[in-house]
């Protein structure tokens, strides 16, 4: 599924004992906690829009989130929280990053900044990405 096709469903039914971050397609979703103020630093990595498909992904994957079906159940959202999705986790070459915005009204494609989450943001959900037929 490094190219999505058909249609994918963000779920939130995943084993306590799982690694997400293990996962092979995998959302988490973010919240801003203004007291959090950590410093983490780092060097970044090459980004993912570099990538085949990344751009026909995206698209694919705006179109999902602002449905009202693309969570399994629902999810409560505040206006900024921040939704990392990863796609192709277990490929040496064709891991996928993306990353969202939410307005408050849907959900905006922003640039990946993975210093600015784990600074200023925390883990709220996540789960395991789903192809549906």
């Amino acid at each position: 599924m490094c190219k999505v096709i058909n249609r994918i469903k963000f779920c939130t039914c995943i084993d306590d004992n799982v690694d997400i971050e293990e996962l092979n397609h995998y959302w988490i979703l973010h919240r801003y906690n203004k007291d959090k103020n950590e410093n983490v630093m780092g060097t970044p990595a090459l980004p993912s829009d570099l990538q085949p498909h990344f751009e026909v992904n995206e698209t694919l994957l705006i179109d999902t989130l602002n449905t009202t079906d693309a969570f399994d159940k629902n999810i409560e959202l505040e206006k900024g929280d921040r939704l990392e999705v990863v796609l192709c986790n277990n490929s040496k070459d064709n891991e996928l990053y993306y990353n969202f915005k939410f307005t408050g009204k849907k959900w905006k494609s922003i640039e990946s900044d993975c210093f600015d989450i784990m600074n200023n943001f925390d883990e709220v959900k996540g789960g395991e990405i789903k192809e549906i037929y």
